[in-house]
């Protein structure tokens, strides 16, 4: 029937005819004749007469016009049987349809009447698809094409609301970009992360139209906002370019809907549609920033930048060529760009250079300017490449150089200009030279000369100070008897006379050294509370005695820095004590610190200096004094300047104070300046850079208080003098020695004497002392010399040193290698102190210690003398270095404190002789000297002495305190040897567990200790007695010295108990260790072991590590005890380790 074209009779109007009735007049192919029923209501009929369709009641009236179809669909047997007939007769071509065949045409209709309304909605479809592609095509903007899409497609499918979102990758996230249809509420909620579960991470997921008939019975489509604004039904559709998704398009309906395939089909296709319409405009956007971004470079860049076509035609010409070249963009486009060049020909030159290298990079050539100027250019050219297209043109940076070219010529004829007068100076030059080397010559000269006179004279004057202030001190202690008031005070007027005198010494001799360059700062971390708290010690009792108030205000962060710490509080003490001298009585001083700040008038007139907030320190003292006329300002800072000389007679002085101030100050990298008004006071103020403060912090970090109830005492009970250590004083000036000797016996010392240094090392041979407290400068052999003696002695070279000598610098004395160092004049306090951490001779079944003491100076023997022997120590004596070298072969002393500067035989000799003797090569010398040291006297003294001390501030404790680190230093001659095993002993254990539990909080390292305890050893010595047990003890000490690195401790604690502090050590290395000696104890065949009823010789182990499993040398101890007594109790020959 899709192909039939003819007339058509319908017989029957019913429900059945007005069917087809209505499907047939649908095709304009078939003409309908006419319908006929006898029933003249059925609907059939009443549908015909609308379509103008003849109508009747008797079909014969119908078929006698001839169809050439009769469709019956009256379902009467009797009308098909009259039909037949009448057609027969008056039609017989006529085909006749009925029952099963017209239900079968029915069929056939209705698909293709179906057919055409598929057709018709497909090209509708494309015709709205058309529609929308060629509005989103004709969009300007993104919103636009969201916009209308959003609109026409709601519109094509008659859905009351919808939106768009685009999705962000990056951010995982969706942004609502378009919508229709909703309250204003909706619009509200612009972005929304994708949400695990979510209706929209379940759209993303899926990448396929999703499709929800009833949002109410959706698991996943459970959204507030959706379901506030009544949606019940949802097509969602993911919008894909080019394998990724560019956003959503959702379609929404108030009531459940069921989406037809067809609108499914359609949102697909206007869902791909949009995708790429979005990925164009976003592309767009790219390139038009892209574009942006490259015109902007064109547009400020500075150089000159052109790009041509492969013709040589200029493509662009950016605002920089404009500004240089004088030519606007329009006036060069598309001309050759060889116009430019002075010399057209060289662009072809450069063109071969590109095709050749592919690039030409800083070529210096010449461009014509409009007006006709020649510019010099530096240029930069590479080929413009397109993968598709090849070489697309070339790209030119000319860089603007004529003003470097002029620059460079003038330069080159200024050369030239000075070449030419170079030549006729020349000879000026040579002879100006020469007047100038002979002159510095001069200089030179002057300069040694002026050393050696400040060295001679302070050596000369600070001997003599040595016993004024070793003996007043003396007398003031009342060593030798008390005093009545008035003796008290003349003694205390010659200390103080003297102490002003050595000071003025230092003052001459610390500007001097400052001048040649001698002086080093030696950077330390400290408090500045101590610091200023030390100086307040010491200025205090003036002030107190002018009833003056001393005020201290140290700001809110000022804490720990790190400077010279001597120098520092030297620069405090000047600035101090001369507020104290100038300041009437009744007066106020005040001392203030704190850190610059931005705000801060300081830190904006010290920016060279304080670089940043809070990196200044900045000190003030002001007084209330007689103030300063402002035109004596600069002044005041003068050496041996003062504004008036009658201050020197008023106030005593010689205008030192404050130069020595200012130089110390500018060495720290900082300066000082005053403020002050004539009687109305003055404010001096200190601006000195800070250095790393965190670094500060961590190195001043305070011990744990557990640490501090182990330190040993320094104050060291009397001891019976024939226990005492002995320190031999070679010591030429005899109060320098007397004063040492009389130090060292309130100490505790025994104290022998040499005054020559020719005698030295035969006394230290003879005495064998503790240690040598050793003069530098010393009559026969100097100190020096009696140093290098001791140590080539193999008798005497463990016998430490302690130089005493003018020298100030401590450090330097270090640097010769020696023990300890100290000043002259010797000071009790310190003497003493350094004696005293050296020597522990007051431990049970010590022997005493025998010291030599060499100085040509019998009160400094006797001063000496006066230290030591109170602390126990055995002192022997030589008053000059060839005694004192008689004396060491003769004592062979532990120690010798030899002074350098003696007569005949100095110090030098002395160390020297008794360190080439194999018989004093060994004993540990202390040099005591006056003498500043040169760079040759420390070549000499290298590795020879232990120590140095100067003799004009060296004090009892110092002295004392060197000796007692010399013990520790050399340990067999100071009896901390156990003499079976050849370990060190208890004793040494407990000072080296202390040192290292310090020295491991101060550089927050870590060490081990590990402890053993031999198992049934008391019953080896019952069966086999105490010399096999020896023989045992002394095996396993050296296979422990074997198994120790150098930097270990190996020490026998107890009769079977040994001791290991493994340094820089965690537990599992430690632990290795301990497995390793408890095997070798277990598996070794000791001497009879078979006969031993309790089994062999095992050894039970502890580890345990510093800091983790304990904080103090005690609770080391008793945590390892308590692992030992545990491994004992289970049975012995185990380890334990702490923790597990």
């Amino acid at each position: 029937m899709y192909g039939f074209m003819g007339s058509i009779a319908i017989l029957g109007a019913g429900r059945g005819g007005n069917a087809l009735l209505s499907i047939l007049l649908g095709e304009s192919n078939i003409q309908i004749i006419g319908i006929s029923d006898i029933d003249p209501d059925a609907p059939g009929l009443k549908l015909a007469k609308k379509a103008d369709i003849y109508t009747c009641a008797d079909f014969k009236k119908i078929l006698d016009k001839k169809p050439d179809i009769v469709i019956n669909v009256t379902g009467d047997d009797a009308v098909k049987t009259s039909v037949l007939k009448y057609l027969k007769r008056k039609s017989p071509d006529t085909a006749v349809i009925d029952g099963k065949s017209a239900k079968l045409f029915w069929d056939l209709l209705e698909k293709r009447r179906q057919a055409k309304e598929d057709v018709k909605a497909l090209l509708n479809e494309t015709k709205e698809l058309y529609r929308i592609g060629v509005a989103l095509t004709s969009a300007d903007e993104l919103e636009e094409v969201l916009d209308t899409l959003l609109i026409e497609t709601l519109r094509t499918l008659n859905v009351p609301a919808g939106s768009i979102a685009l999705y962000d990758e990056k951010s995982d996230s969706l942004t609502l970009k378009a919508s229709h249809g909703f309250s204003k509420n909706f619009s509200q909620n612009t972005q929304w992360k994708r949400r695990d579960g979510g209706i929209t991470d379940h759209i993303l997921s899926r990448r396929i139209p999703t499709i929800i008939s009833d949002i109410e019975k959706n698991p996943f489509a459970d959204n507030r906002i959706l379901i506030k604004e009544g949606i019940k039904s949802i097509i969602a559709v993911p919008l894909f370019a080019n394998d990724h998704i560019t956003g959503i398009l959702y379609l929404d309906d108030f009531k459940p809907r069921t989406w037809t395939e067809r609108e499914i089909e359609f949102i697909t296709l206007l869902g791909i549609q949009a995708a790429y319409a979005i990925e164009k405009f976003r592309l767009i956007e790219a390139i038009s920033e892209t574009k942006n971004y490259l015109r902007n470079v064109l547009d400020n860049s500075a150089d000159i930048i052109v790009t041509t076509d492969t013709k040589g035609r200029v493509v662009e010409f950016n605002k920089g060529a404009s500004r240089i070249l004088g030519y606007s963009r329009e006036e060069v486009t598309g001309k050759k760009a060889e116009k430019f060049w002075v010399q057209p020909e060289e662009r072809h030159e450069i063109l071969r250079m590109l095709e050749s290298a592919g690039y030409v990079s800083n070529y210096e050539t010449q461009l014509t300017a409009k007006d006709g100027r020649v510019v010099d250019v530096s240029l930069t050219l590479s080929y413009i490449l397109s993968s598709k297209k090849g070489i697309l043109g070339t790209v030119g940076i000319s860089k603007d150089i004529t003003e470097k070219k002029k620059l460079e010529r003038a330069v080159e004829e200024r050369n030239l200009e000075l070449r030419e007068l170079n030549e006729k100076l020349e000879e000026k030059v040579i002879e100006r030279t020469r007047d100038l080397e002979k002159a510095n010559r001069e200089l030179e000269r002057s300069g040694r000369l002026k050393s050696q006179f400040i060295a001679t004279m302070s050596h000369e004057l600070r001997t003599p100070l040595n016993s004024i202030l070793g003996f007043s001190e003396l007398l003031m202690d009342e060593v030798f008897g008390t005093l009545t008031e008035k003796q008290k005070r003349h003694v205390t007027n010659i200390h103080n006379s003297g102490s002003h005198l050595l000071q003025l010494i230092n003052n001459i001799l610390d500007i001097a050294k400052i001048e040649s360059g001698k002086m080093e700062l030696h950077y330390e971390g400290f408090s500045v509370h101590q610091a200023v708290s030390e100086v307040e010690t010491v200025i205090r009792p003036l002030a107190d005695k002018k009833r003056q108030d001393l005020i201290t205000k140290i700001g809110e962060g000022v804490a720990l820095i790190k400077a010279d710490k001597v120098k520092f509080k030297q620069i405090l003490y000047n600035l101090v004590s001369n507020a104290v001298k100038f300041t009437p009585e009744g007066g106020n001083i005040f001392i203030e610190m704190n850190l610059t700040g931005e705000g801060d008038a300081y830190f904006a007139k010290h920016k060279d200096i304080c670089v940043k907030k809070d990196s200044c320190l900045r000190l003030s003292v002001i007084d209330t004094g007689i103030g300063i006329k402002r035109e004596d300002h600069e002044k005041i800072f003068s050496e041996f300047e003062q504004v008036d000389s009658s201050f020197s007679r008023r106030y005593e002085g010689t205008g030192l104070g404050l130069a020595l101030t200012k130089k110390l100050v500018e060495l720290h990298g900082g300066e000082i300046f005053v403020e002050s008004e004539e009687g109305k006071g003055s404010k001096f103020t200190v601006v000195v850079p800070l250095f790393d403060v965190s670094a500060v912090e961590k190195e001043a970090m305070p011990m744990e208080p557990a640490m501090k109830k182990f330190e040993y005492s320094l104050d060291m009970p009397k001891k019976r003098r024939g226990e005492a250590p002995l320190i031999l004083v070679a010591e030429d000036d005899p109060s320098t020695s007397e004063i040492l000797t009389l130090h060292l016996a309130q100490g505790g010392y025994r104290v022998a004497h040499v005054y020559n240094g020719d005698v030295a090392i035969s006394r230290i041979r003879e005495l064998k002392p503790f240690a040598v407290l050793l003069d530098v400068m010393m009559p026969g052999k100097d100190g020096w010399e009696i140093l290098q003696e001791i140590k080539s002695d193999p008798e005497l070279k463990d016998i430490p040193v302690i130089m005493s000598s003018v020298v100030d610098n401590l450090e330097l004395g270090f640097a010769l290698g020696a023990t300890d160092y100290l000043v002259k004049p010797v000071d009790r306090i310190s003497l003493l102190k350094k004696l005293s951490d050296l020597s522990f001779s007051t431990k049970k079944g010590r022997r005493s210690i025998n010291i030599l003491c060499i100085d040509d100076h019998v009160e400094v023997l006797e001063l000496l003398t006066s230290i030591l022997e109170p602390s126990g120590y055995n002192v022997i004596s030589a008053d000059s270095g060839k005694k004192g070298i008689e004396k060491a072969l003769t004592y062979k002393p532990d120690l010798i404190i030899l002074d350098l500067m003696m007569p005949e035989v100095d110090g030098f000799e002395v160390t020297q002789t008794l360190k080439s003797n194999s018989l004093t090569m060994d004993i540990p010398i202390l040099i005591l000297t006056a003498k500043d040291l040169t760079v040759d006297d420390r070549l000499r003294l290298a590795g020879r002495v232990e120590t140095f001390m100067q003799k004009s501030h060296f004090t009892k404790e110092d002295l004392l305190l060197q000796i007692r680190d010399l013990e520790t230093t050399y340990p067999n001659r100071a009896g901390l040897l156990d003499e079976v095993s050849g370990l060190f002993d208890h004793s040494y254990f407990q000072i080296r567990l202390a040192q290292e539990v310090s020295r491991a909080e101060r550089y927050k390292n870590t060490f081990s200790l590990i402890m053993l305890d031999l198992d049934n050893f008391t019953e080896y010595i019952k069966i086999h007695g105490i010399h096999r047990a020896n023989v045992v003890i002394k095996k396993i000490a050296e296979f422990l010295r074997k198994t120790m690195r150098g930097s270990d401790t190996v020490v026998r604690y107890g009769i079977d108990e040994f001791a290991l502090i493994l340094t820089n050590t965690i537990k599992p290395p430690a632990e290795a260790v301990a497995k390793r000696l408890l095997s070798y104890i277990d598996s070794y065949p000791f001497y009879g072991e078979e006969v031993m009823s309790n089994g062999k010789i095992t050894v039970s182990v502890s580890v345990i590590n510093y800091p983790r499993d304990a904080s103090s040398p005690e609770e080391l101890i008793f945590k390892a005890h308590q692992l030992l007594r545990k491994a004992k109790s289970e049975g012995g020959a185990r380890l334990e380790v702490y923790g597990q």
